[in-house]
């Protein structure tokens, strides 16, 4: 059999004759699989499948299916907490471990592994399940592959062997990577073209706020160890822990199985979101911009491979750098980690909110000039009991700063492209989170080429001063002040700019077979 043509979903008999575009080419609204969704009408489990298209939908139609795909976020947030907590597991062990020695390089081993994960998903089997079968199944799918990788991790506990720490969160990375492909496209989509990234701040809000309350509740409650507690007491209960996870991604997914949510075909996506040169006006200048529509995406595919990389590094070395930087607050590290945490899940929230009445990209104009005036002034500070204070105020702040970056960052990158290059466009984005397996030991080796340690730091911090430069830094600056980018995203998130080339045919245009072409 030949390669399936990348027009067809493959399900050619779930076609309606009165689908939008051609159907040799367009990846239609399907229903679910279950014949209790638009196949017997005698199952009536539940029955919230509608007709409508996720990007037909109004303002109030959309909070159902965005907030049943907030959960996810949720989920990732506590993930991502969790994940924290088993960079741990392995310092107890350290004279159990052979092969390994439980240094910094073995934790940023483990981080590695997690985000390598977005490396391998998305342009393989995530984004194949994601443009052939929709977004559901894709949940569906990142939920499993996810709960085998929390299972997985309960064998390498009572083995205490680190490679199958390494393995366990790869896998973990394939399936919240599985997750991210659709849902971040999903959020952005979902109702009313005007605030793509205003809703994807405020549901990516939950995943700040999962990333506040996993590591306190891991360690107050389901992980907490004292000085009387073995090393096995300890590992047991983190055992359970991540059991429970599994579970409940397994249960979660049985949920998506019976709710299904709103689809929407290449055709729909390219209807509200694809910009065209006005007619009238196609010269050769504007022919080379419509050529170099992919611009935008592909910087922001970089933008989010710096980003990424430098919030991780945080991530890694945040204690360290506290211990490092201002070594009287070594004894209150969890506690400033745990507040940078909820000033980013307060920032997300901000600017979602402040995306409905100032245009999105000069929030991230503003933020990313933050991330980088922040980072510059803690690597300008010279450590004095003085300035303790301000050092640690200062890495605090910066989250607050990086807080909208992310999300900003993948709806404003898919701007502009039709509906199937939409759907690769979000699997390139999410393969960007990659720089977090990246980054992190580029900065330890700059790191240990020094042997003092306060020296290495501010050696290695310059690293994430250049990373928030060249990456969000210079997109913001091309989004705000490049004409034709500029003109481009206020046409598509303006309502009375969107009126105006929707009735000239510059965005979208009439659904006829040559207008509905998605190239």
């Amino acid at each position: 059999m030949g390669p399936r043509s990348p027009r067809s979903n493959g399900f050619d008999g779930w076609r309606h004759d009165d689908s939008i575009g051609s159907g040799a080419h367009s990846e239609l609204r399907q229903p679910s699989p279950n014949p209790g969704f638009g196949g017997d009408p005698n199952n009536n489990f539940v029955q919230l499948h509608s007709s409508k298209s996720a990007v037909e939908l109004s303002a109030h139609e959309s909070v159902g299916p965005v907030a049943i795909v907030t959960i996810l976020f949720f989920l990732w947030g506590f993930a991502s907490g969790l994940l924290s907590v088993s960079y741990n597991i392995s310092l107890p062990l350290e004279d159990q471990i052979d092969t390994i020695k439980p240094t910094e390089s073995a934790l940023v081993g483990l981080h590695s592994a997690y985000y390598g994960g977005y490396f391998v998903g998305p342009l393989t089997f995530s984004g194949y399940i994601f443009r052939h079968y929709g977004f559901r199944i894709t949940f569906i799918g990142g939920l499993v592959i996810y709960g085998v990788g929390c299972i997985v991790f309960w064998p390498c506990a009572v083995l205490q062997t680190y490679s199958g720490f390494i393995i366990s969160n790869f896998i973990s990375g394939l399936g919240v990577a599985t997750i991210e492909v659709a849902a971040n496209l999903f959020v952005a989509i979902c109702g009313p073209p005007d605030f793509w990234e205003a809703r994807l701040n405020l549901s990516q809000g939950a995943q700040a706020i999962g990333n506040v309350f996993a590591p306190i509740l891991a360690d107050k409650v389901i992980f907490r160890r004292d000085e009387r507690s073995s090393n096995t007491q300890w590992l047991i209960s983190v055992q359970w822990g991540y059991l429970g996870v599994a579970f409940f991604d397994f249960a979660l997914a049985l949920f998506f199985w019976y709710v299904p949510l709103p689809e929407c075909t290449d055709a729909e996506i390219s209807r509200v979101n694809r910009w065209r040169p006005a007619r009238t006006s196609l010269n050769e200048k504007s022919r080379k911009r419509f050529v170099g529509k992919k611009a935008l995406l592909l910087l922001g595919v970089w933008a989010q491979f710096c980003y990424t990389g430098a919030q991780e590094i945080l991530s890694v070395n945040g204690p360290n750098l506290i211990a490092t930087f201002s070594p009287e607050y070594v004894n209150k590290t969890n506690t400033y980690l745990w507040s940078a945490e909820g000033l980013l899940a307060f920032g997300r929230l901000t600017g979602g909110v402040g995306m409905f009445f100032i245009p999105a990209r000069w929030w991230y104009l503003l933020f990313s000039a933050g991330c980088i005036a922040t980072s510059s002034l803690i690597l300008g500070l010279q450590y004095t009991p003085n300035n303790s204070e301000a050092i640690v105020g200062l890495r605090i702040l910066l989250q607050f700063f990086e807080s909208i970056l992310f999300p900003t960052i993948f709806a404003m990158s898919l701007r502009g492209l039709s509906g199937r290059n939409v759907k690769w466009g979000a699997s390139w984005q999410v393969l960007g989170v990659c720089g977090g397996a990246v980054w992190p030991p580029v900065y330890q080796a700059i790191r240990n080429r020094y042997s003092e340690a306060l020296a290495g730091n501010r050696a290695a911090w310059i690293l994430v001063i250049v990373l928030f430069c060249i990456g969000p830094g210079v997109q913001s600056m091309f989004v705000n002040f490049m004409p034709s980018w500029k003109h481009k995203l206020d046409a598509l998130s303006k309502q009375e700019l969107r009126e105006r080339y929707e009735a000239d045919g510059t965005i979208g245009g009439r659904l006829d077979g040559t207008n509905d072409h998605v190239a």
